[in-house]
């Protein structure tokens, strides 16, 4: 297994998104649970907060860990990571929506289809976009 990862930097790759992704849905639930519960701020405002924190935390990981990104276009890298996280934003919201009220399908197991298509679509645009190296 551990040879496979060697030779397949993309796959490599995905792996390390993915934990980062845990680790910002871990930072994302504590700093809202921080602002909304032990600060009593305004549960949309701390949600902002918590989203705003956790993607600059994953924006920082997977440009240096995950993509070995170190070039200097931090401005630019950070805008096109955002706009990455809004069109996946809207493109889970509707698959999610299209699961539950065309396709029927019990929304727990639509949530997962969602996320698993906003995943790939986030780490593709992220590796081939945000994060391409320039050769």
């Amino acid at each position: 297994m551990l040879a496979i990862l060697n030779k397949n930097e993309t796959l490599r790759q995905f792996i390390k998104f993915c934990v980062v992704g845990f680790g910002n849905t871990i930072i994302d639930y504590g700093v809202y649970l921080f602002f909304s519960r032990l600060i009593d701020l305004y549960y949309l405002y701390a949600n902002i907060l918590a989203i705003l924190v956790a993607m600059t935390f994953s924006f920082f990981v997977n440009k240096y860990w995950t993509f070995g990104n170190f070039e200097k276009e931090i401005k630019i890298q950070y805008a096109k990571f955002f706009l990455i996280g809004i069109v996946y934003f809207i493109l889970y919201n509707a698959i999610f929506y299209l699961c539950v009220n065309n396709l029927l399908i019990y929304d727990l197991l639509a949530k997962i289809i969602a996320i698993a298509i906003g995943l790939f679509w986030n780490f593709i645009a992220n590796k081939y976009w945000t994060f391409r190296k320039n050769v």
